[in-house]
């Protein structure tokens, strides 16, 4: 569902090449590092499995706390005996208190990305899966009169500006209001007879027309 990681977190995820895994190795948190990075893992393969198949690189921080060396210890046993991995990723060691391993990470990312291509994202495999048909253009919007005499509007674009304002902010109604008028609304509602106090209706929301 991306509530752990966040659905906007995934989508920039998707666009890298290479994923690096920031553990904390320290465990003073009382948190297994493997466990980490094991939910992480499943929340990319929720998102989109194929995120899965980009190189990773654990980086295990921390590494100048008492207990981090042996928890990498463990989590390198666990690492090689987890089956469901595509391929072991490699672990590189870093502090960022003494500066311990950063320059090696930089430089090895830098040497993965080299040989990496690009990959696509959900949206651009998508896209690429559509197939276009012609279809005339449809009116932005339509005027029809009802029995009591209210003008409604209708088209499914002015719906959609309709559906994304928020009618309890002005600002949001003034930008509404001049999106009608950009679209040329108040234009056709004059040239249909519409005079100033007459009844507009889009949907369930009814306001008065101003000249």
């Amino acid at each position: 569902q991306g509530v752990g990681l966040g659905i906007q977190f995934l989508r920039h995820v998707e666009r890298t090449r290479v994923i690096l895994h920031l553990i904390d190795m320290s465990g003073v948190e009382g948190r297994d590092p493997y466990d980490d990075f094991v939910k992480i893992n499943e929340e990319l393969k929720v998102y989109d499995p194929t995120l899965l198949d980009r190189p990773q690189i654990v980086v295990a921080s921390k590494m100048d706390m008492p207990d981090s060396a042996k928890n990498l210890a463990e989590f390198k046993v666990k690492l090689a005996k987890d089956k469901t991995l595509k391929q072991v990723p490699e672990v590189m060691e870093i502090s960022s208190l003494t500066h311990q391993g950063l320059k090696e990470l930089t430089h090895r990312t830098a040497d993965i990305l080299e040989s990496t291509p690009k990959f696509e994202t959900l949206a651009e495999k998508e896209q690429a899966s559509k197939v276009y048909t012609f279809k005339e253009d449809e009116p932005a919007f339509k005027i029809t009169r009802d029995s009591d005499a209210t003008w409604v509007l209708s088209g499914e674009k002015l719906e959609r500006l309709f559906k994304m304002t928020n009618f309890n902010h002005d600002e949001s109604l003034m930008r509404f209001a001049r999106q009608l008028r950009g679209m040329g609304v108040d234009d056709a509602l004059r040239e249909r007879g519409a005079k100033g106090g007459d009844l507009v209706r889009i949907e369930d929301f009814t306001f008065e027309f101003v000249e």
